[in-house]
């Protein structure tokens, strides 16, 4: 069942498919909206390119990413100096405007995005050894295509 929340999310009691919250740690966008699961808390999040950069670096951990790449992600081929700024501008904006949202939801996970997330002229997700946190990003089936 879905209940209305703020700023167009849509806060979950379960989801569909069976899933083991406890112990899974899920980022997967599903139509126009991210289904996410931690600590044993699911939730929804309206689509957004700050959610998109998000799981690219979550389904990366350790990988140093340059933000231009996460911005072509998004917006499409760009190039020049000037748009490199404008990328690593836009993209830490968007990546933090995202995790803002998810710790209005779950402040837990707001916390641990804010302490791994790394974002700048490169991005990346810090590999989380002591809780060796590992996520299942991805889109529905019929959402790989888009």
């Amino acid at each position: 069942m879905n209940t209305p929340g703020t700023n167009g999310s849509t806060r979950t009691s379960r989801i569909d498919e069976p899933l083991d919250v406890d112990r899974s740690q899920v980022f997967c966008l599903e139509g126009e909206y991210w289904t996410i699961a931690y600590q044993g808390q699911v939730f929804r999040l309206r689509d957004t390119k700050g959610l998109h950069g998000l799981a690219h670096l979550l389904s990366r951990p350790g990988e140093s990413v340059p933000a231009t790449s996460l911005w072509v992600l998004v917006n499409g081929p760009q190039g020049g100096a000037a748009e490199a700024e404008r990328a690593r501008s836009a993209v830490t904006k968007r990546i933090k405007d995202a995790i803002a949202k998810i710790a209005v939801h779950h402040s837990g996970l707001g916390h641990h995005l804010r302490s791994c997330i790394r974002t700048g002229s490169r991005c990346t997700s810090l590999p989380d050894v002591p809780q060796a946190t590992t996520w299942s990003v991805g889109a529905a089936p019929d959402e790989s295509r888009r």
